[in-house]
């Protein structure tokens, strides 16, 4: 398909996205500015020929109203940050102003050190409604954050004026970026050293909705992740904010328990139990007799002494439930006495029913973002996803599905490079987890945005 065809399709963005909920997981990209997409297109199946025989790509026309005509506080959206945070969001589009509850975090409130961290902290601050999308409804359902202010008075919150972050809402979601940090840490006596990487914004995914009956969350699920692990996972690393990733399928019990086929869930270390405060469920180790599970097989700490948790947030989208798990990482070093407890993996992944996809199921246009770092549209039809930048409506990339599913629901990919990769599937989101055998993994969550 030419570029003129993809302009020329009756595809319209917009404002519902998990925008970079999963973009970098972890945050950006350093204090590099994360690399844009080029936006010459590659090499596609229908310029080598590849395709399965399906006509061009072509979604219907615009969806109903993507956000409330007006927000105010009484409206909570709770979910997760790359960062490993738990969140919850409010909006009050009459004084375009915002607050943030920071409810859980492993990021810290200063650079150069790695407690205390922002949890418990609040963020208020004005936003701005942004011009520059491709359509009216997508501009008006989407605010750029402009200042952000700590209920403590220290707590770090970077905001870039030159680039935002951008929360779009729709259809019971925000998704987009909150406010990023800088971390850093000088080690002790030479170990453990971080050198100073900032984050512009840290991606977030949140419901209106949510789910708090565990027996209606129990089934079988297929689970698609992105960590990063700052310290690298061990006092002397040679190389920090490592990614970790995770592609697996696993079975939730009506009592919170979780069983795998093979070897240990990596979606639940103890039980899950329903916090009151805030509606998400909780597998902590407060009792020390547990870990809570990582993707990465070393960590500084790795025994039940850990303190890292596991927080899942079960949105209700689209007449599907679809659990999104956060990983909240600690650490707590100090010289007096000794005290070195390091498990700072953290970062986000998506849980969908391990049911079979079949093709045409999944056809539409998304938008959502990335590992990458990058915003992106996602179109599909049939067994081919073209990606697009929605800023510029540029083709970025694409690759090709494998409905064969050798595990139903775990949907293999492949780009036209060769790099193989899996999606999973519900409610109309879908996660794509891609070259998970390299250094650098992409992992992109896309939200359905025109039928």
């Amino acid at each position: 398909m030419t570029m003129s065809m993809l302009r020329r399709s009756t595809f319209v963005l917009t404002g519902v996205s998990l925008a970079a909920t999963l973009a970098g997981c972890g945050g950006g990209g350093g204090n590099e500015e994360a690399p844009r997409a080029s936006t010459q297109a590659p090499p596609q199946c229908a310029d080598t020929g590849t395709c399965p025989a399906q006509g061009p790509v072509t979604i219907g026309g615009p969806p109903g109203s993507l956000c409330p005509a007006a927000l105010d506080y009484s409206t909570t959206f709770t979910g997760g940050s790359g960062a490993g945070e738990l969140v919850r969001l409010r909006f009050d589009t009459a004084a375009r102003t915002y607050q943030l509850d920071i409810i859980e975090s492993p990021v810290p409130k200063q650079p150069g050190s790695v407690s205390p961290t922002r949890a418990g902290v609040t963020f208020t601050g004005t936003f701005a409604k942004l011009t520059s999308l491709p359509t009216a409804e997508q501009n008006r359902c989407a605010v750029a954050l402009q200042t952000a202010t700590a209920s403590d008075g220290t707590s770090q919150a970077n905001i870039d004026s030159a680039k935002p972050p951008v929360i779009f809402l729709g259809n019971g979601v925000a998704g987009g970026g909150i406010p990023g940090a800088t971390i850093s840490y000088p080690g002790v006596l030479g170990l453990g050293a971080i050198p100073a990487t900032t984050f512009p914004f840290y991606p977030v995914l949140a419901f209106a909705q949510t789910e708090t009956d565990f027996t209606k969350v129990a089934g079988s699920y297929n689970l698609l992740g992105y960590h990063q692990v700052p310290s690298g996972g061990s006092l002397t690393a040679s190389s920090h904010f490592t990614p970790a990733t995770a592609q697996t399928t696993e079975t939730l019990k009506t009592d919170g328990s979780c069983t795998a086929s093979a070897g240990n869930c990596l979606s639940t270390g103890n039980s899950w139990k329903l916090r009151s405060a805030d509606g998400a469920f909780e597998s902590s180790n407060a009792d020390g007799s547990r870990r809570y599970p990582s993707f990465q097989s070393q960590a500084i700490t790795s025994n039940n002494a850990s303190r890292a948790k596991g927080l899942m947030v079960v949105g209700k989208l689209n007449g599907a439930l679809v659990p999104l798990l956060v990983r909240t990482g600690y650490a707590q070093i100090s010289l007096l006495p000794l005290t070195v407890n390091v498990d700072d993996e953290s970062g986000l992944a998506l849980m969908a029913p391990a049911r079979l996809v079949a093709s045409g199921q999944l056809d539409g246009g998304y938008i959502g973002s990335g590992s990458d770092f990058a915003y992106t549209a996602s179109l599909i039809k049939g067994a081919r996803v073209d990606l697009l930048d929605p800023m510029t409506m540029n083709q970025t990339g694409g690759f090709q599905l494998d409905f064969t599913q050798t595990a139903p629901g775990m949907v293999a990919t492949t780009d036209n490079s060769g790099t193989t990769g899996a999606l999973v599937a519900s409610g109309r989101v879908f996660s794509h987890l891609s070259g998970t055998g390299g250094a650098s993994p992409t992992f992109r969550v896309g939200v359905l945005a025109a039928p």
